[in-house]
């Protein structure tokens, strides 16, 4: 992934400790002793691989936003349809 400005650049900055960490807990959780070190490892497992996903949920809201398509001019032919005013996508007929 390559970061678009200083803010990206922090996000992927911690996505990769998290992810460095969980590989790291991961490792661990197949070298464990006892039932007390198998609960904590995958406690921490667990808090890493949500707070990763959090992180990447994060990343597309935060590249999604402050997206405007703005048109300045159109033309509207004979029997053509147009809509003048602010439009926003919403609603159960744009969801894929």
């Amino acid at each position: 992934m390559t970061p678009k400005d200083a803010a990206e650049t922090m996000l992927f900055t911690q996505m990769a400790a998290i992810h460095q960490s969980t590989k790291m807990l991961a490792r661990r959780l197949n070298h464990v002793d006892n039932i007390r070190q198998q609960d904590a490892a995958e406690r921490a497992l667990n808090k890493l691989a949500r707070t990763y996903s959090a992180q990447m949920d994060t990343l597309k809201r935060y590249r999604s936003k402050g997206q405007t398509v703005r048109v300045e001019r159109v033309t509207v032919e004979s029997g053509g349809q147009a809509i003048v005013g602010n439009v926003s996508k919403g609603g159960a007929h744009d969801e894929k």
